[in-house]
């Protein structure tokens, strides 16, 4: 049974340090953000994805990212005072399983090791803006955390992280 918390898939980034668009990356014949796409449509009954632009070769619900700040800690804030309680995850962590998506729903939790992983809810909106104001652009609260195995949080920030990681990114979206 698909739940009714909404996934967001950050799609919104410079991609600075990769070069190019991270979520045009070609994996299969169909790009990294269609694969995590149609990945999260498998548990969640609505997916979007939140970017600055129109940008992608399929059909999918999007939420235009309007700051002006290329920081997702603003975006995670703008997104959950739209849906209230959210699962997030950067287009960029293709390894993510689904049974950890399903075991972060059930505790309600995040990543320890990595943030910007997880479900948020409007009393996290206090301690997110507390983060703000102090200049930490961390999603990083005190929550509660759930461990994942680092080789599924494997973050493609640079094409060399890609290029030893293809065959195992290819093999998850068959």
């Amino acid at each position: 049974m698909k739940t009714n918390i909404p996934a967001i898939l950050l799609c919104g980034g410079k991609s600075s340090r990769f070069g190019k668009d991270k979520s045009r990356l070609k994996i299969t014949n169909k790009s990294l953000s269609y694969h995590q796409y149609k990945k999260l449509n498998k548990i969640f009954k609505k997916v979007y994805i939140s970017t600055k632009k129109d940008k992608f070769d399929f059909k999918a619900n999007t939420i235009y990212d309007k700051q002006k700040e290329y920081l997702p800690i603003f975006s995670l804030i703008s997104l959950i005072q739209k849906f209230h309680t959210i699962f997030i995850i950067p287009v960029d962590v293709p390894l993510l399983k689904i049974k950890s998506i399903k075991q972060l729903l059930k505790t309600k939790t995040i990543t320890s090791n990595s943030p910007f992983i997880g479900v948020y809810s409007y009393k996290d909106l206090k301690r997110l803006n507390q983060n703000i104001k102090s200049k930490n652009y961390s999603p990083r609260i005190d929550k509660k955390t759930l461990d994942i195995d680092e080789n599924e949080l494997l973050n493609i920030n640079f094409k060399k992280d890609y290029k030893q990681n293809r065959f195992k990114i290819k093999k998850g979206f068959k």
